[in-house]
Formats: C-alpha cells, sequence, structure tokens
C-alpha cells in the first residue's frame, strides 16, 4: 500500500522487516538466494538484510527511493504504513537518535520524508518523479 502522501524518501526501507516462509520463497523467485537477503535477528527469527542502514533491496535513483523486488516484496512492506498517510518521519524515535554515520544517513532521508503537514504540490512532484523513474526502470 503505498500512502497517499509518499514521496518515495526510502525512510521505511531503514525499518527492520521480519520475514515469513512465504516471504523468503517468493523473493527467491527473483533469483536471488536466501543468504544475500536474510539475516537473523536476536531472538533468532529471519529478518531482511540490510546494508549501511537499509534494506538490502533499496536503490536510489536520484532522489526517489525505490525497491529493487517491489513485486516480490515481503508481507510487511505491502502493508506498510497500515494507513492512508505515512507519518514515518514524525516519529519521535528520530529525534533521539545518536549521531553515528548510519543515523546520519538516515537523517538526509528525513529532509524528504512526508509528514502530516506536507503541501500536496510537493507530494504530487514526488509522485510524478517516481512515476517517471518506475516507468524508465521497468
Amino acid at each position: 500500500m503505498i500512502p497517499s502522501n509518499c514521496t518515495f524518501c526510502g525512510l521505511c526501507c531503514t525499518l527492520t522487516v521480519k520475514l515469513s516462509d512465504n516471504d523468503i520463497k517468493r523473493i527467491e523467485k527473483t533469483g536471488c538466494g536466501r543468504e544475500e537477503f536474510v539475516e537473523f535477528n536476536k531472538e533468532g527469527e529471519p529478518i531482511l538484510k540490510r546494508e549501511n542502514g537499509w534494506c538490502t533491496f533499496f536503490k536510489r535513483d536520484g532522489k526517489i527511493g525505490i525497491c529493487s523486488i517491489y513485486d516480490s516484496r515481503p508481507e510487511a512492506c505491502r502493508d506498510f504504513p497500515g494507513k492512508r498517510h505515512c507519518d514515518l518521519a514524525e516519529n519521535p524515535i528520530y529525534k533521539y537518535m545518536s549521531d553515528n554515520d548510519e543515523n546520519k544517513r538516515i537523517r538526509l532521508l528525513l529532509k524528504n520524508a512526508p509528514t502530516s503537514k506536507m503541501p500536496e504540490e510537493k507530494i504530487n512532484k514526488a509522485l510524478e518523479v517516481a512515476n517517471k523513474t518506475f516507468n524508465r526502470i521497468s
């Protein structure tokens, strides 16, 4: 579900995503071996591998963040954010992040992340650029 105020900033691709067996099988059908995209959390549960703070499948095209396995993405990603509008940038957790290198990159994403007060023109521009980007890639 792409929220109506999505700017394709990529901030959601910094979150930890638990994987079900079905998610793993679906992603493997893209030709990726599970060792390429699965790691395990402290509880031993499979999660999407992250590189430099982002999901291993997150790719950038200019200011647009895209999922390189969009049609095969995990259920958690399909359901995110589970509502009409994204408000991830307004989550208080980002105000209290440490200042390490990984978090500096996340702070850069916050600059383009949507908020509940973001003007509709900016969202429409981001959607326009994203549509052009996705058409060029597919």
